[in-house]
């Protein structure tokens, strides 16, 4: 990993730890959560890489597995797209939010570069903390 990797890392992991720490505790009982991958490429598994790690890293979820009720399906629909701009690679997301019982709760898109896909995980984290709420719990 270079330097400006780590420094991007340092970043992102600080970001989460912003958000984290900004949100109300919910230590207690946190939301279990899945993600879910429909695109099959590379950039797309690196992606949905980056949004395990970054809801790992969070109190207020707690990785699950089994689609049970009270849970967030963060679902990766399709393979991310991407374009060149000024030599570096912008990548473009979209994510589905959607309950254990497959209810659409909402959406979250944006873009960063490649290698900062953290960042992206970060504001997708975001907004799961908003859209958790729909879920009832």
């Amino acid at each position: 990993m270079s330097p400006t990797q780590k420094n991007h890392l340092v970043i992102a992991l600080t970001q989460v730890t912003l958000i984290t720490c900004a949100t109300p505790p919910s230590f207690a009982n946190p939301t279990p959560v899945e993600v879910w991958r429909g695109g099959d490429d590379g950039l797309t598994a690196r992606f949905a890489d980056a949004l395990e790690a970054t809801f790992r890293g969070a109190h207020e979820f707690l990785l699950s597995s089994g689609k049970a009720p009270g849970t967030l399906i963060v679902t990766i629909p399709t393979n991310l797209t991407w374009q060149q701009v000024g030599g570096r690679t912008v990548v473009n997301y979209v994510v589905e939010f959607s309950s254990g019982t497959s209810q659409l709760l909402g959406r979250s898109q944006g873009k960063c570069p490649e290698e900062r896909l953290q960042e992206c995980a970060v504001h997708v984290l975001g907004d799961a903390n908003t859209i958790k709420a729909k879920l009832g719990r």
